[in-house]
């Protein structure tokens, strides 16, 4: 490889992870539920449980769409599981604003939105990927980052855009202007060249890959399965506590649903600074202490919540707010760096996709245990931090000649 073209490389890497991080803030509107909730409710009289059914549904495509993609990828290219993902977006929000009830909203918001989320998610972190063999976890949590706050930004526009022309109006609004960004990305991106990446994984701080398995090798090492339970218990005690968080920050602010709404906000802030924060600590400190920092993070969480329940403390309840939107921001950068890191690139878009598979069960594991009182959420939290980190002592490197 030529030392300019290597150059050139190098500096276009940084744009095509820029790309894809705003594509990422734009697909991350499937966190913006709880804004489109209340008008539908409203309109078709649902129960919270149907309302909660369109969400539980929703992740599930969007997980199912992240298989999807790890195979059109193998058999196609990028650019045409992006075009996809664009195309779901439209036909998902252009039709759901046609919706006449749960059924309807389902089919197309939930399925072909979350199918349409799933296909882009995974593409552009394999497009990450594929560039920053030298920085998987630092650019896994840029780029998740942007998928965090995409919640809190599109649900912000989404409240403003609902109130003024209504759900509906907004939701071919989005339809259109989702279908043209993604489209536009999609011919855009690309996967970085063998010669390159090879040359910066050489090159880099960062730890190269342990093996280079397929999805049939990979479900047969414990090293997997060890981590996906991890990554379950992790992900629903994040999301036992960003489901209530407004909730229980009402009982220290009562009826002031501004105030309310600025204490759980400082979870989602942490979210997507804790992706970056420990992401780079996956490159710089391994998986090992990544993982045990992370439940060591939720740990502090549930210690200042229950402090905060016993004391009815503001800002200890800020912090525990913090440490809570830290330790969440941490599982989902170490998902995409440990399949990296322990089963290769070559075959990661799929490798990645089950293992992000974990969010299926967390999605229903996570809500169930934030329907228990405060302290029993706090502590049912704390012993899921506890069990991770003696999974994480029990997940070991293979030895040489292992396999």
């Amino acid at each position: 490889m030529e030392k300019k073209n290597a150059v050139e490389l190098s500096a276009l890497r940084w744009g095509y992870l820029t790309l894809c991080t705003l594509l990422l803030l734009f697909l991350g509107l499937i966190y913006a539920w709880s804004v489109f909730r209340i008008p539908l409710e409203t309109e078709f009289g649902w129960a919270p449980s149907q309302a909660s059914l369109v969400f539980s549904v929703s992740m599930m495509l969007f997980c199912l769409g992240g298989l999807v993609s790890g195979m059109m990828q193998k058999r196609f290219s990028i650019r045409v599981t992006v075009i996809c993902s664009a195309v779901c977006m439209l036909a998902g929000f252009s039709a759901a604003s046609m919706a006449k009830g749960l059924v309807g909203i389902c089919c197309t918001y939930s399925l072909l939105c979350g199918l349409g989320v799933g296909l882009g998610y995974n593409a552009c972190l394999s497009v990450v990927m594929s560039w920053f063999p030298d920085k998987k976890g630092l650019v896994s949590g840029i780029a998740l980052m942007g998928f965090g706050f995409g919640g809190m930004v599109f649900g912000t526009l989404s409240a403003n855009l609902i109130g003024s022309i209504g759900w509906r109006k907004t939701f071919l609004i989005f339809g259109l202007v989702f279908f043209a960004v993604i489209l536009i990305g999609a011919f855009i991106l690309k996967i970085a060249p063998g010669e390159f990446a090879a040359k910066m994984s050489a090159g880099g701080k960062a730890k190269a890959s342990l093996r280079d398995m397929n999805w049939k090798e990979m479900i047969r090492q414990k090293q997997f399965w060890l981590y996906f339970i991890w990554a379950i218990i992790l992900s629903a005690a994040g999301l036992a506590i960003m489901n209530e968080a407004a909730s229980f920050a009402q009982c220290f602010v009562g009826d002031n649903l501004a105030r309310a709404a600025a204490l759980a906000g400082m979870v989602s802030i942490a979210n997507g600074v804790g992706r970056i924060i420990f992401g780079q600590l996956f490159d710089k400190i391994g998986y090992r202490k990544t993982m045990i920092a992370v439940c060591a993070m939720f740990i502090c969480a549930s210690a200042a919540l229950l402090a905060a329940n016993g004391t009815m403390s503001i800002p200890v309840l800020a912090a525990g707010f913090i440490f809570l939107g830290l330790a969440y921001g941490g599982v989902t950068p170490t998902n995409s760096a440990y399949a990296s890191y322990f089963f290769g690139s070559k075959n990661y878009a799929f490798n990645f996709s089950l293992v992000n598979l974990n969010l299926i069960i967390a999605s229903y594991l996570g809500p169930a245990c934030g329907s228990l009182s405060y302290s029993g959420t706090f502590l049912v939290i704390m012993a899921f931090a506890v069990i991770g980190i003696a999974i994480t002592i029990g997940i070991k490197e293979w030895k040489k000649g292992e396999a």
